[in-house]
């Protein structure tokens, strides 16, 4: 398997489709919202994906991402003990991560590069193309609900999940 890019994430998240990621690559004014209302700066909240050295407060202390180091893997699926309880909980937590252990088992089955494609395809807009995250209730770019395949799917899922 070849080096995986920074933003695949060990636990199996897309980075590129994550709020932070966007708004740190992409909407510096959304960096800023999300600073303020952590009461801090843009520089502390900024992520360039699970892989970077730049990470999301809640990311430089990810479980996953130093059990799976010390065990030198590079996904949650290439371990012996998937899916752990760590994961298993980590999952439940939050809409975005309903199909986590199908993109873990999409990597660990068909490889890093057809599960991006398949991601690419589950969080770009059907209208425009524009990667989005699933929180937005619309394209941040043009407008169409949903923002992407993955929200039109998990719709009740992600409200209910707020």
């Amino acid at each position: 398997m070849d080096k995986p890019q920074v933003t695949s994430a060990i636990c199996g998240l897309f980075c590129d489709a994550c709020g932070i990621y966007l708004a740190t690559t992409e909407e510096p004014d959304r960096l800023a919202k999300i600073a303020s209302a952590k009461e801090t700066v843009p520089d502390d909240v900024r992520c360039l994906g699970c892989r970077s050295d730049v990470l999301y407060p809640h990311c430089r202390t990810c479980r996953m991402k130093a059990c799976a180091t010390q065990r030198g893997l590079d996904y949650c699926s290439l371990c012996p003990g998937y899916p752990c309880d760590v994961l298993r909980d980590f999952q439940v937590q939050k809409p975005h991560r309903i199909t986590l252990f199908e993109s873990l088992e999409d990597i660990r089955d068909h490889g890093e590069t057809a599960w991006r494609a398949r991601m690419e395809t589950e969080y770009r807009c059907t209208s425009c193309g524009t990667m989005n995250q699933i929180y937005d209730p619309d394209c941040r770019h043009c407008g169409h609900v949903p923002p992407n395949p993955y929200a039109g799917r998990f719709r009740v899922e992600i409200e209910a999940g707020k």
